[in-house]
């Protein structure tokens, strides 16, 4: 072989080595999308995926054989750009920290399987969309699953989780957490743990336990003649055990029930209890706690028929926000008959803010407020009539009083113009007294309030007149 045909056989050799090595690199296939969820794509990288400069995934054997993906204990906070693999049918996102809401519609329509156990979930949107129709659930799916582990909070919820059970539960692996963390299939059925509490509930709703049972079940709809009836153990009628009632839980399925008819839920615990957290819909026209605490808070974004609002003994509750409701802000001739229109909040040593709906009337049947030692502002210049107004043991907070609106004054029935035989009922303690704002709302409408200290001499009423 001569020097030109060693450098025609080298030249060829050569080619095929180049040609070999742009045929792998151009065989290499990558995601359509980028992926911008930055969190997302440092724990893939953790997890040995590979991404180009632009973030766009490595459509190797790895990623295309995933159909399972395990996140959890990462607490992802941002689930988008799931969707980047392409064969991806199910995540786990246990112990994620997510909660009080988990929103469904943040997964990709691929996901058909999902584990939310060991997180603090209590509303789950985004699944299902549920409409009344001739007083019958009409249940819309949002997004299927074959698969649906849930936390035990999830026992709490009905507005999303019963009527998917009921529409879809057949086709779906649903099961939820017990007590001690095991994982059990979802049903309807309830436990409620304190015997006499069961007993009070039975008495006055026996059509949600079947079978005269201990169990309630949150789908059965109330019989005809208890529809609209109040749970109200410790007001108006009078229940023998009420001593012997150590916990209430199991008010959650109602309160939480936005199928029921609207009714007012009033609960006088002898003893202090605990209530998991609250989500009232607008079926809700009242709510009064008295030594109950709400650790997980309570969510009013959509009581929007909720006109009067009682919370006392209640150390779980850190802030109020009332903008979504009816306290303040309905006509008089629209108060409820037995209710009214007011808020009441004493001994919530936790409580920092309340916020009213922006946007009201300004009427109220009552605003009590006492023993409030994490309040550190009040802002009721919106108030335009009321009845009895006291604030009391209120030492850190700043108070905006209605020195511009305040009209009239309200007898349980219809509004007068403020005058000395239709006056407002004033209470302040002594620190509320001492306050440059209360003296010069004292000094502008004495003539027109009436001391009412000897009412609140709990909260130490001062005699200011």
């Amino acid at each position: 072989m001569n020097k030109t045909q060693r450098f025609a056989v080298i030249a060829i050799i050569a080619a095929g080595i180049c040609s070999a090595s742009c045929s792998n690199e151009d065989s290499v296939s990558y995601s359509k999308t980028v992926l911008t969820n930055t969190e997302l794509k440092t724990i893939l990288t953790n997890k040995g995926y590979t991404f180009n400069e632009q973030g766009n995934l490595e459509l190797n054997d790895f990623a295309n054989n995933t159909t399972t993906l395990d996140l959890s204990g990462t607490k992802l906070p941002d689930l988008s750009g799931l969707n980047i693999f392409p064969n991806l049918k199910e995540v786990k996102l246990s112990n994620n920290g997510y909660g009080p809401i988990f929103d469904f519609s943040k997964l990709p329509s691929q996901i058909t399987g999902v584990d939310l156990t060991g997180n603090e979930i209590y509303d789950f949107e985004g699944l299902v969309n549920v409409t009344i129709k001739n007083d019958e659930r009409q249940t819309t799916i949002l997004h299927t699953f074959t698969k649906l582990y849930l936390p035990v909070t999830a026992k709490y919820n009905i507005e999303d989780l019963m009527p998917y059970y009921e529409k879809a539960g057949s086709s779906t692996d649903m099961q939820m957490q017990n007590a001690s963390g095991t994982l059990e299939k979802y049903t309807t059925l309830r436990e409620i743990p304190d015997k006499y509490f069961l007993k009070f509930l039975k008495y006055k709703f026996a059509s949600l336990f079947p079978n005269d049972g201990n169990q309630m079940d949150i789908s059965k709809q109330m019989a005809l003649k208890e529809q609209g009836e109040h749970v109200m153990m410790g007001y108006m009628t009078p229940y023998e055990d009420i001593d012997k009632v150590l916990s209430v839980e199991g008010v959650e399925y109602f309160i939480n029930n936005p199928f029921y008819k609207p009714f007012i839920v009033a609960l006088n615990c002898s003893n202090a209890c605990n209530i998991s957290y609250l989500t009232p819909r607008n079926n809700i026209k009242a709510v009064i706690l008295k030594n109950a605490a709400t650790p997980a808070g309570i969510d009013f974004s959509k009581a929007t028929a909720l006109s009067h609002l009682q919370l006392s003994n209640n150390s779980g509750v850190t802030m109020l926000n009332l903008s979504n409701t009816l306290i303040a802000n309905q006509e008089i001739k629209d108060f409820d008959v037995l209710v009214k229109n007011g808020l009441s909040i004493n001994h919530c040593k936790n409580l920092k803010e309340i916020q009213f709906p922006l946007s009201n009337k300004g009427y109220l049947s009552i605003l009590n407020l006492a023993d409030l030692p994490a309040l550190t502002s009040l802002d009721i210049s919106f108030i335009a009539g009321i009845s009895d107004l006291s604030l009391l043991q209120l030492n850190n907070c700043k108070i905006t009083y209605p020195m511009e609106k305040l009209k009239y004054s309200f007898d349980g029935e219809t509004l007068s113009e403020l005058s000395k035989s239709d006056c407002i009922y004033f209470s302040v303690s002594k620190d509320v007294f001492d306050m440059k704002s209360t003296t010069e709302f004292i000094s502008k409408f004495k003539t027109y309030m009436e001391d009412s200290y000897s009412d609140y001499e709990e909260f130490g009423g001062y005699r200011w007149k």
